[in-house]
């Protein structure tokens, strides 16, 4: 579960960045799906009683940083930030390619809290 946490605040650090990159409507979608995965790795992971709950979560939280053509994107888990961008990681690339400030910090962020999340679901305890 400190896995979780650390998540927490490697999700929120990213959100901190993405906030100071130039506004763009990338940049738009960037925000509302880390804020979307953000909720679902702190608020409602560590809200499971059983591991089952938490772990959902996390793949949630995978599944709107990877987008729909990640390699780690579940659909039978949900797609929370279904409609709200193309996943977290390929709308930061699209940032970087465009030259848009701020968007390479926050990509080094993203790419953290993927490594974590994946770390926690692969460990179950």
């Amino acid at each position: 579960m400190k896995t979780i946490l650390a998540g927490v605040v490697v999700m929120l650090l990213a959100v901190l960045f993405v906030a100071q990159i130039a506004p763009a409507q990338s940049v738009s979608s960037i925000k509302t799906q880390l804020q979307t995965a953000a909720f679902h790795s702190g608020e409602l992971a560590q809200r499971g009683t059983v591991l089952a709950g938490p772990l959902l979560h996390l793949q949630h939280v995978v599944n709107c940083l990877e987008g729909t053509n990640g390699p780690n994107f579940r659909a039978a888990a949900g797609h929370v930030c279904q409609g709200q961008g193309n996943g977290i990681i390929p709308d930061l690339k699209a940032a970087q390619a465009a030259g848009v400030r701020g968007a390479d910090k926050a990509r080094k962020f993203a790419d953290i809290a993927l490594t974590l999340s994946l770390q926690m679901l692969q460990s179950k305890d």
